[in-house]
């Protein structure tokens, strides 16, 4: 290998760890605006169910609603799933399924009573929304563990 061979591959190297340091830099940003999303969705859901609790007293929910172990199993509205895309990365998604009583899909909200107050209603999207924001933080957390992944075998192979 000549000098100018081996001068030239140091550059590309370093002009893609330049690269590869935006890209972490970028993905810290949105991880860390994900984080205060979720942060801000949770308290404003806790308020709301506060609020609910507040408005509804001691009528809000018995211990009778509440499933026990003798009541009739069901199965949760939404699921965490590990889904490889068509660019062979593994990403975290929500899977939701609609409510069906004959599969066993029920909507746990309506524990509470057939019309649910507005703010319940509003604290249960608060925190599907926070669900989703969880999936988000999580795939950024991968992306930028695969970007830092890189940095260091560019950064061992520089040292060579």
């Amino acid at each position: 290998m000549t000098a100018d061979n081996c001068k030239s591959d140091k550059n590309a190297t370093g002009q893609l760890l330049d690269s590869l340091y935006l890209d972490m830099f970028h993905l810290i940003e949105e991880h860390t605006q994900c984080r205060l999303d979720i942060e801000r969705t949770n308290a404003s859901g806790a308020i709301l169910l506060a609020r609910t609790k507040f408005q509804q007293g001691g009528q809000s929910l018995s211990s009778a609603q509440i499933p026990t172990e003798n009541s009739a199993e069901f199965n949760a509205l939404c699921r965490v799933v590990d889904k490889t895309d068509d660019d062979k990365t593994d990403k975290v998604s929500i899977e939701r399924h609609s409510v069906d009583k004959e599969n066993g899909y029920v909507e746990p909200l309506h524990w509470f009573s057939v019309l649910p107050p507005m703010s319940l209603r509003t604290a249960v999207e608060r925190f599907k929304k926070s669900i989703e924001l969880v999936a988000e933080s999580t795939n950024l957390q991968r992306e930028l563990a695969k970007v830092l992944n890189g940095i260091d075998r560019l950064r061992r192979s520089l040292a060579l």
